[in-house]
């Protein structure tokens, strides 16, 4: 028989009959699971009949039948209803739980039954009856319920098939829309295991949930509370992000999965519409979740233990897995660790228990005066443990980040150690407790951080050569030298001898040579090359000796002293060029003394005036060094009078008194012109204005004629004369005040006439506070009476009086006129 050739495209044949095969065992799969899972029912149907009716299991299992044929429903629910009319209530306490009043009234009840009836005569009917009138139908629905989901929830084999049996059986109340089942991880994300109605993409993406608190599943977990929610607005505004998730429905209920006094996950159903109301209903929900627990703790084996740590009482034979290898693994620590578990009071965390600590903690705990088995976090560091400790634990419990907190101190004050700590502690979440490893930073410890501070602060790094091994120990800061921050372990020989420009090679391999060969000590300095080009490096080394006197290793530093160097070489490149400089100014200082003596009158030329006797002096700043622009002069006319000029000029130096200069011939020029002294000013501003930006001045320029002692004044950004009477009594001459020449070109100053008395002086100064505040009345206030304090015709003394009343100090100029009508 020969085979035909299949049809083009291939025949479908093979692959229907290999579905319609894949569909049969699946469905042959299914029925065994279901089977299994309502076996558990249907046997405890049958001990009801059998205890009731006195028959056979046999007999018990026929009536089942019966009853399912004649009600047309399902063997599995008759046999769930028969469960529920008997079935406890599941938020009851178990038997095991009463104390023994209760125990003792439930024996009780349990003698006054009426004995069961034999095979031979009918059942009472009163006494069911009595039982089955205690409670409702709709309660004895809800048990049944209750008793035909748990009996399949512990007959499942995978957290699938668990949010399968809750999603698909059949109850009093409305399917879920969405069955999700959670592991607790570790670091407090939450692992997603099982589900019922999520597409396989959105399962995909939630496979891992992060601690974030605006999750409902992630907060009843975190508090342990079962969460009911409503679509309305309190729970809108309590978890904003709910419309957004793919988890959503009328009714959300959220909690965690508890067994013993662990937290091994969380579970989430969803309703499309809302359930009906009553609490009845919620109650039995709710419920469930008890025997979801205990069978995915089952399932879980040894990915999660069942406890932690030996239980008193326990044989160390039945003790789970993490009672055995948790202990070995924190106990082979270098460092104190222990594994802390919340302690709350009010829902409120206050403290932390150590349930278990190595030998290393428990040995800190003892120094501490704290007994290591009932050691708490705030009894071995109260204040450290809830200034920084405490806070910083609780926030790890809520977002599951791992802590790293360096430099902590604890104080023997207030923290029972028995001296200052310097400590460093690494926490990780391990599900609801807190694993910390911590370390007590010794004085070495201490002392290593402290030199590598100096190490780097003074670029500095250390190594360390024993001449039998072929590189050097480097120091960080040394590695950090040669590899600018690059993870390196050592620095090669050749890299060394690389990093040495070629025209100093010699001199350090010489260097080298002698210190090792020789054992004399090394200093060299030498330009850099490769890594280090551009910089400056200088060797330090010292020989070690072993017992023959040979030198057997050598230890030195390495420095970078290019920014010392640099430093240097502007220190010398400053140094020449203020030595320079102190030559320029000592020149400048010559040419501007011997300017101001070209400039100032003598005595002799001061004398040649008619009908008045003029003093003058000008004294340049002694502790500075300084000559600034201030002078006097005092001008015969043609027409017998005399024109009295005071001026100074800003800045100091050789400049100013130039400006000076210019400023004194031009006043005697347009003095010469006989132009009023406001005209004079004027006249002077423009060019000063003109020609010398850079500087400004201030003068007053008056005008005195012997024969009728009248005065003509003008000021510029200078105070007015002061008039002293034969008898010593002084004012302030009233005018007008213009600004400094040089700073308008457009000002235009007036004069200011006044007649003098014969015996009368006047003063014309400038210095200290008179530039800077001419409206300060204390020290012109003491200038005008000057009179009361001195001589007026002894001009030193007056000098003097003027310094002090002005308050001109050691580095200011000061420079004044006392002019005397006869």
């Amino acid at each position: 028989m020969v085979d035909k050739a299949p049809a083009e495209g291939g025949s479908a044949e093979p692959a229907e009959a290999l579905a319609a095969l894949v569909a049969k065992l699946r469905a042959e799969l299914t029925g065994v699971r279901t089977a299994m899972r309502n076996r558990a029912v249907i046997e405890q149907a049958k001990g009801v009949l059998v205890e009731r009716l006195g028959i056979t299991p046999d007999q018990g299992f026929d009536q089942l039948v019966r009853l399912s044929q004649r009600t047309n429903i399902k063997l599995i629910e008759v046999a769930a209803a028969i469960v529920g009319t008997t079935s406890p209530d599941p938020n009851a306490p178990d038997v095991v739980n009463l104390i023994d009043d209760e125990l003792r009234q439930h024996v009780a009840r349990r003698r006054e039954r009426p004995p069961a009836p034999s095979p031979a005569s009918p059942a009472p009917a009163a006494s069911p009856a009595r039982r089955r009138t205690s409670r409702t139908p709709e309660v004895e629905a809800l048990q049944s319920q209750h008793q035909l989901l748990s009996a399949r929830i512990a007959a499942a084999r995978s957290y699938d098939e668990i949010s399968e049996v809750l999603g698909t059986a059949p109850t009093a109340w409305p399917a879920p829309s969405t069955v999700l089942l959670t592991l607790l991880d570790p670091d407090g994300a939450q692992r997603g295991v099982g589900a019922h109605g999520v597409a396989g993409e959105v399962r995909s993406r939630w496979s891992r949930i992060p601690p974030d608190p605006a999750l409902p599943l992630v907060v009843a977990v975190r508090d342990a509370e079962t969460l009911w929610l409503s679509a309305d607005d309190e729970v809108t505004r309590r978890f904003p992000v709910i419309g957004q998730l793919p988890f959503n429905g009328a009714t959300i209920l959220a909690s965690p999965l508890v067994s013993g006094e662990r937290i091994i996950g969380g579970i989430l159903l969803t309703w499309a519409e809302a359930l009906p109301d009553g609490e009845e209903l919620r109650r039995y929900v709710t419920a469930l979740l008890e025997p979801v627990a205990r069978q995915v703790d089952t399932l879980i084996g040894d990915e999660i233990a069942s406890a932690w740590f030996h239980v008193e009482g326990e044989e160390s034979g039945q003790a789970a897995p993490a009672q055995v290898w948790l202990p070995t693994v924190v106990d082979a620590l270098h460092d104190p660790a222990a594994l802390l578990s919340p302690v709350t009071e009010d829902g409120q965390l206050v403290d932390f228990r150590v349930e278990y600590a190595n030998g290393l903690a428990r040995q800190i705990f003892a120094g501490a005066r704290v007994d290591p088995d009932e050691a708490t976090l705030l009894a071995a560091y109260p204040a450290l443990g809830s200034a920084t400790l405490l806070p910083e634990f609780a926030r790890l419990l809520q977002d599951g980040q791992p802590r790293r907190l360096e430099g902590l101190r604890a104080d023997p004050r207030t923290d029972g150690v028995p001296g200052p700590q310097t400590l460093s502690v690494h926490a990780v979440r391990l599900w609801d407790r807190v694993f910390a490893v911590w370390r007590v930073a010794t004085e070495a410890d201490l002392m290593y951080d402290q030199l590598l501070q100096a190490e780097r602060i003074a670029g500095i790094g250390s190594f360390c050569w024993e001449l039998r091994d072929p590189e050097p120990r480097c120091s960080p800061e040394l590695i950090r030298l040669f590899h600018g921050g690059r993870d390196a372990a050592r620095v090669p020989v050749e890299e060394l001898t690389a990093s040495v420009h070629p025209d100093d090679l010699l001199a350090v391999q010489d260097a080298v040579r002698r210190t090792i060969v020789e054992g004399r000590h090394l200093l060299a300095e030498a330009r850099g090359a490769g890594r280090v080009n551009g910089r400056r490096l200088r060797l330090t080394a010292e020989p070690i000796f072993d017992d023959t006197g040979t030198v057997s290793a050598v230890r030195g530093t390495v420095q970078d002293v290019t920014e010392e160097r640099a430093i240097e070489a502007r220190l010398r490149r400053a140094e020449e060029a203020l030595a320079a400089q102190r030559h320029r100014l000592a020149d400048e200082r010559r040419a501007a003394e011997a300017l101001q003596r070209a400039l100032l009158p003598t005595d002799p030329e001061l004398g040649h005036l008619d009908g008045v006797e003029i003093c003058g002096r000008c004294r340049s700043p002694e502790r500075v060094g300084t000559i600034d622009g201030d002078w006097y002069d005092a001008t015969a006319l043609p027409d017998g009078s005399t024109v009295l000029v005071l001026g100074d000029v800003d800045e100091q130096g050789l400049s100013s008194m130039t400006t000076a200069a210019r400023l004194r011939y031009a006043v005697r020029a347009y003095a010469m012109l006989d132009m009023s002294p406001g005209d004079i000013l004027t006249a002077v501003n423009g060019m000063l204005c003109a020609m010398e930006v850079e500087h400004t001045a201030c003068l007053v320029v008056a005008r005195l004629s012997p024969e009728t002692r009248e005065l003509r004044w003008a000021a510029a950004g200078q105070v007015a004369p002061i008039r002293y009477t034969a008898t010593g009594q002084g004012s302030v001459l009233s005018g007008p005040l213009g600004l400094p020449l040089g700073e308008v070109a457009e000002m235009r100053y007036t004069d200011t006439t006044v007649t003098l008395e014969q015996g009368d002086r006047m003063l014309l100064y400038t210095g200290g506070q008179a530039r800077v505040d001419r409206r300060r009345s204390g020290g012109l206030d003491l200038v005008r009476r000057a009179g009361e304090h001195v001589d007026l015709s002894d001009f030193d003394a007056v000098m003097t009086h003027l310094i002090g009343a002005l308050k001109v100090a050691d580095d200011e100029d000061v420079c004044a006129m006392l002019i005397h009508v006869r």
